[in-house]
């Protein structure tokens, strides 16, 4: 059955690649027309807010990405993702309109769980405007109102951002930050990273990435930890191997939810704004008594950007 899937994932990834060779005018004028939206329509919400002659070129940026795993014991999954960014430069050229669902929006997902099997309709949305206000060269402060919404059930936001940048030449590289939210029913949010970058040439890093979550309606605090090394391989090409350590901590204790060792291979599928990613890994899972499972996930994405 295992062996099955993979061969069913790998004639998509094919038949994506080969569909994209054969129509490759098709494709083009999809995306052009995609980007051409996305900017029109950012320019018309400047325009709405700012009544100005002044010509300027909003940049916009948008991903669709489809993802399938598969891992033994455990059902096949399957997941769609959605992030779209609308900068808005006409309003003080600090202002920009996100929405993305609730992966996207997670800053310590990291894909070993996929939702929904493509369905759409019972998953958290957030919608939001943000200001970007650079205090100082490596401080940044980012706020503004959202929307969490699911079908017709709205939560209004609030939403602040930090970020402190520490360089040690070109070398050594960190990054603090922290999201801090208010929804207006009362509940809190917020999470607080870490990531530490080495960089050894030009092709080659190391990223130790650490994150603890906390949401006022959950019992549990999640903490992740991962250590990676990443290696460039050529323009949009990349390769990388890691570990991950997710825990529960519920104030008192600290229960270890699963480990991971991981890679992930990322290749162009067409031109520079479709990509494939094929990431294999071990896991050991708290809900399976901690055995060694295998799991491949499949990842296609596609970008659209202005330029």
């Amino acid at each position: 059955m295992m062996i099955r899937r993979y061969f069913f994932l790998y004639l998509i990834t094919v038949f994506t690649f080969s569909y994209a060779e054969f129509n490759a005018t098709l494709l083009d004028e999809y995306h052009d027309e995609v980007c051409f939206w996305l900017v029109d329509t950012s320019n018309d919400i400047d325009a709405y807010f700012i009544d100005s002659n002044e010509s300027v070129s909003s940049t916009t940026y948008a991903e669709l990405k489809f993802s399938s795993a598969v891992e033994t014991s455990r059902a096949s999954e399957h997941e769609v993702r959605l992030r779209l960014r609308l900068n808005l430069p006409k309003l003080q050229k600090k202002f920009r309109l996100i929405f993305e669902d609730e992966d996207s929006d997670d800053l310590s997902y990291d894909g070993t769980v996929l939702n929904d099997n493509y369905s759409i309709k019972n998953r958290n949305y957030f919608l939001r405007i943000e200001y970007l206000n650079y205090v100082r060269k490596k401080f940044h402060l980012t706020a503004g109102p959202g929307i969490r919404f699911r079908k017709s059930t709205l939560h209004p936001y609030l939403n602040f951002k930090t970020k402190y940048y520490v360089e040690e030449g070109e070398v050594y590289q960190s990054l603090f930050f922290d999201r801090l939210r208010f929804y207006i029913n009362g509940d809190v949010e917020n999470t607080f990273g870490f990531d530490r970058f080495h960089r050894y040439n030009k092709k080659t890093y190391t990223l130790f990435h650490n994150t603890i979550g906390y949401k006022s309606w959950e019992e549990n605090k999640k903490i992740v930890n991962s250590f990676s090394l990443l290696y460039h391989l050529a323009k949009d090409r990349e390769l990388a191997i890691g570990t991950s350590v997710i825990n529960q901590w519920d104030n008192r204790n600290i229960n270890l939810d699963y480990v991971q060792l991981y890679s992930l291979y990322r290749d162009k599928l067409y031109k520079n704004w479709i990509y494939y990613e094929l990431n294999p890994s071990l896991l050991w899972r708290e809900e399976n008594d901690y055995d060694m499972s295998a799991r491949f996930m499949i990842n296609i994405g596609m970008r659209f950007e202005s330029h």
